[in-house]
This record gives structure tokens, sequence and C-alpha cells, in this order.
């Protein structure tokens, strides 16, 4: 059964080298955007797809200048649109790239080959992947390509960085607020494009270690953590197949809005965010019942009221953190842990001078193992069907 779950990230690792490949190619697109962004000229990200805008929008290790694209407030020429897809609504996605290139603005397209699309944008930087293990999947791409887009995404802007930096310009970078001091530190530079300026950072370097250090943490879960994926896939099973219920928290930007994309199941429930970490426990409590289970996808912190909540309506709990150095609160344990590749303050990259890291990991890791949990239940429930129908989702 792990054999999906090893095929999947192992698809997701042979993304990042097809990223390399491109890196040339960023460099290039890098340095026309970056003679547009010192000039005063602003940078968007848009498409049809919350998932993507939300990833790059006011997020750990990104652009403080990124806007997101509103139709109310249409770029200039001289401005940039970051526009990905992922062929999942070619329609939609193809009358958002008309409204975009009708702004004359410089696009820089993510996404899979598309004809229509690709020639509508000024530089195009392709998601390609192998297509064998989207079966489980219901033989829809978008687990694999939308995180595709996003290793392009975070390569892209650390080639970017590095372009505006020979310009002597450094852009202002958000830290996670999750780590102490950090909310004082992003707010220092609220309403700043730019911080003070750092040495020049020579092409390839940040894009190079941001595909090294991402592939690493993919290859720490395959590695290490698949027998833990295995049997918490095992266990979220057996809760459907007795006619229970999963109820998910997954954190906010991308891995939110997994439940119920192109080629989700449905199989988890989602539980509503209360602020960072935190679900709402009043929800929490109406929703579980006796033979349950909570699946916790966070960041870094145990929620340990949640956890005594789901005790006392007997659920079981899996739990999906990176946790940091300092120990958990004592509080309940979870039945099954499985451990992402990244590190505390989420960003991975140093740039030489600058006082925080940049281009962030929770979003690809954590999404990724979420949906290796969805393909092994999904190859699970195909050898051995339940007996009797499992309950409406709502």
């Amino acid at each position: 059964m792990a054999l999906i779950t090893k095929h999947y990230l192992e698809a997701l690792m042979a993304g990042t080298e097809q990223a390399r490949k491109a890196v040339p190619q960023m460099v290039e697109t890098a340095e026309a955007v970056a003679f547009r962004l010192a000039e005063g000229n602003d940078l968007y990200i848009a498409s049809v797809r919350p998932d993507f805008v939300s990833e790059g929008y006011i997020r750990s290790g990104g652009l403080m200048m990124l806007k997101e694209y509103n139709p109310l407030h249409t770029p200039a020429p001289r401005d940039v649109i970051l526009f990905g897809w992922s062929n999942t609504t070619p329609e939609n996605d193809l009358a958002l790239s008309n409204d975009l290139k009708n702004t004359g603005a410089f696009l820089v397209g993510i996404g899979p080959a598309s004809q229509e699309l690709s020639t509508q944008v000024h530089a195009f930087l392709e998601s390609t992947l192998p297509p064998s293990v989207i079966p489980p999947f219901g033989k829809e791409a978008y687990p694999l390509v939308s995180l595709q887009n996003l290793i392009l995404l975070w390569s892209f802007t650390g080639e970017l960085v590095a372009a505006l930096t020979r310009l002597g310009q450094m852009p202002a970078m958000y830290q996670s607020v999750l780590v102490p001091g950090a909310r004082k530190r992003n707010a220092s530079l609220r309403g700043h494009r730019f911080d003070k300026p750092i040495p020049p950072v020579r092409p390839k370097l940040l894009a190079e270690t941001y595909l090294d250090k991402i592939r690493n943490c993919l290859h720490t879960v395959c590695t290490q953590e698949t027998p833990a994926i295995e049997h918490a896939a095992q266990a979220c099973t057996e809760v459907r197949q007795n006619g229970n219920r999963i109820h998910a928290f997954l954190i906010s930007h991308f891995p939110v809005h997994q439940i119920g994309a192109p080629g989700d199941p449905n199989f988890m429930v989602p539980i509503t965010g209360r602020s960072g970490e935190i679900p709402d426990l009043e929800e929490l409590e109406q929703k579980l019942h006796p033979g349950d289970l909570f699946f916790f996808l966070g960041y870094y912190r145990r929620p340990v009221q949640a956890y005594e909540a789901a005790r006392r309506r007997q659920c079981q709990i899996v739990e999906i953190i990176t946790g940091t150095d300092q120990p958990h609160p004592t509080g309940p344990n979870p039945d099954y842990i499985i451990r992402p590749g990244w590190h505390y303050t989420d960003s991975l990259v140093p740039v030489p001078r600058y006082d925080v890291r940049i281009l962030p990991a929770s979003g690809i890791l954590q999404t990724a193992i979420y949906w290796a949990v969805v393909g092994e239940m999904v190859e699970r429930i195909k050898q051995f069907p339940p007996e009797t129908d499992s309950p409406e989702e709502g």
C-alpha cells in the first residue's frame, strides 16, 4: 500500500529536477520583472483557484510588495502579474487570462502546458510531472500539478529577489508570524516595498538552494515518514468503514483549500479555523462523536484543548506538525504522528546579509502529506470496500 505514498512523493521530487532545468529561464524572466518593480511598478498574483493566490500572498518567506489581483483595480501596463493555473477549469482560466492580457501588464504564467494559456503570457514556467500516481485521485492531475506550481512559484520568487539585489534593492520579505517577535518585525516594514539594501546575490543561487532544500524535505518524508502515513491512512480508512467520520483541521494558505479540490474524494469533513493553528473548539465539540477521528494538520504547535475535546468524545487523533525546539505542553498525545521534513520558522533559504530566511516549505510539504494519506485511503477502500456506505458528508 505504501507504494502510493512513495510514488507520489518521488513524483514531486522529480518535479524539483524539472524546475531546476527551468532556472536559467527564471533568471531571465526575473531580471525583466525586477526592472519593472525597481521603477516603482506593482506586482500582482492571480488565479481562478484561491489556493495558488493564498500561497503567495501575505506569506511567510514571501514578498511584502505582492498584491492580490482584483479586477476592480486594473493593473497598469508596466505592472507585473504572476498568473497560475492547473487546467482544472480551462474555460475559467482562459477567461481570466484574457482579462489579465487586456490590462497590458507583463504576465508570468505558471502551470501545465496549454496552447491557449501559454500564448497569452510573456513568460511561461511549465509544470511537468509524470502521470503514474494520478489514478488514486480519480485521474485528476491537480494533486501533483498544483504543488509543482508552488515549487515553480517559490523558485522564481528567489530569483526575483536576487535580481532586485543586483539592481541595488532588497525587497521586504515576511517572517512567519508564529515566530516570536515576527509580528513586530513585519509591522516595522509594513507599507515598504523594499528593505535595507544588501550585497548583490548571484543568479541561480536562491532558486537552486530552494530546490535542493525542498527536495530534501520531500525525501525525508518519503524515507522516514512513509510508515507513519500508512498507519494514519489505515486508521482513517477503518473509521470511515465503521460508519464514523474524519474531522479535519487544515492550516491556512494552501492546505486549507484541499478538501474538495479536484481529485479529492471528500473523505474528510473540514473544521473551521479560529486563528492560525487553533480550530474552532465549539464547532469541534459539536461535530465529534465517539469513534470519529480528529485529523490535525498544523504548523508548529499542538492544540492541547482540541485534543482534550477529541478525547472527551472518545475520538482518535492524527497529528501532522513540524514542532519547535520546545517540548510539547502537557495534555493528550495523538494516536498517530506524521512529521513533515521542514523546520521551525518555515522558510528555507538564507539570503546573505538579510535578517530572515525566505521561500517557505509548509504549503508544499503539508499538502503533500494530505494527498499521500488520501491516496493510501483510496487504495485501501478499493481493496477492502465497506459492507455499507459511509455516512453522507455534511
